[in-house]
C-alpha cells in the first residue's frame, strides 16, 4: 500500500509540474497582479558585458529581467546592486508606462545584518536611527527576539517598516551599546528575487517574483514566475 501511495504521489507531483509549465513547453509565465500572464515570445541572451538578459513579450507588454551573470544562483532585486533588476513596460512608442525594480524611497521590505552589536536585551519595540546622512527614512522599528550572552542581536523581526528608506541605507538599533547596524536591502515597492536553477543544452530554467514601481508610484506584482527551458541566443 505504501508503494502505491508513493507512486501516486510521484505521478501527482509530475503532473503538477507539467501543468505549471503548460506541458513542459519552453515558456516565461507568472501571475501579474494575481492574474495569469504568459509571454507569447521569449528572448534570452548574454550582452557584451556578460550580463544575462531574459525577455518575455505579450502584445504591447515586455518583461525584462537582467542578471549580472549567466550562472546558477539566486539574484535579489531592488537592491543597491543595479546589475540585477527587472522592468515591465506596457504601451506603444508614443506612450510607454514603465515599472522598474530601481532604487526608490519606501517602507523597508528586507534588510541585512552589518553588525550584531553588544549589550542588547529582548525588546518588543527597538527603535532605530538612520545614519545615512542623505536619507529621509524614518520610523523603522524592530522586535529583538534573541540575543547572545554578550547582548549581540541574533534574531529580530520587523515591527514597523517605516517610510522613505532606500536600498543601501544603514540604520543603528537604539539600546544596548548602540552598535548594532543593519543595511536596507530593498523596499516594498521595489524588490524581488530571481533563481536560475538550471542551464543546460543551450536553455535556461528558473523562477522569479518581483514588485516594480513606475514614476507615479503605482506598483505591479509578478508572483509564481517561471522561465522554463527557454533557449539562449
Amino acid at each position: 500500500m505504501k508503494k502505491i501511495v508513493i507512486v501516486l504521489l510521484g505521478m501527482f507531483l509530475l503532473t503538477s509540474c507539467v501543468n505549471e509549465t503548460e506541458d513542459n513547453t519552453p515558456t516565461i509565465q507568472a501571475r501579474l497582479n494575481g492574474v495569469s500572464w504568459k509571454a507569447k515570445e521569449t528572448n534570452v541572451s548574454v550582452d557584451a558585458g556578460g550580463a544575462l538578459i531574459i525577455k518575455g513579450y505579450r502584445g504591447s507588454e515586455v518583461l525584462t529581467i537582467k542578471l549580472s551573470a549567466p550562472i546558477i544562483s539566486g539574484f535579489p532585486l531592488g537592491t543597491e546592486n543595479m546589475l540585477n533588476f527587472g522592468t515591465y513596460t506596457v504601451g506603444s512608442a508614443l506612450s510607454i508606462n514603465e515599472y522598474t525594480t530601481g532604487i526608490v524611497p519606501g517602507p523597508v521590505y528586507e534588510y541585512l545584518k552589518e553588525n550584531a552589536g553588544t549589550g542588547y536585551s529582548l525588546n518588543n519595540s527597538a527603535m532605530t536611527t538612520n545614519i545615512t546622512t542623505t536619507s529621509n527614512g524614518a520610523g523603522l522599528v524592530f522586535k529583538i527576539t534573541e540575543v547572545s550572552p554578550v547582548g549581540a542581536i541574533t534574531k529580530l523581526e520587523l515591527k514597523a517598516r517605516g517610510a522613505n528608506y532606500k536600498a543601501g541605507e544603514i540604520v543603528t538599533v537604539q539600546g544596548g551599546n548602540g552598535d548594532a547596524r543593519f543595511k536596507i536591502s530593498n523596499v516594498q515597492q521595489s524588490n524581488g528575487k530571481v533563481v536560475v536553477s538550471k542551464i543546460e543544452n543551450g536553455t535556461i530554467t528558473g523562477t522569479f517574483q518581483l514588485n516594480a514601481v513606475n514614476d507615479s508610484g503605482d506598483v505591479v506584482t509578478f508572483s509564481e514566475g517561471v522561465f522554463y527551458k527557454v533557449p539562449m541566443n
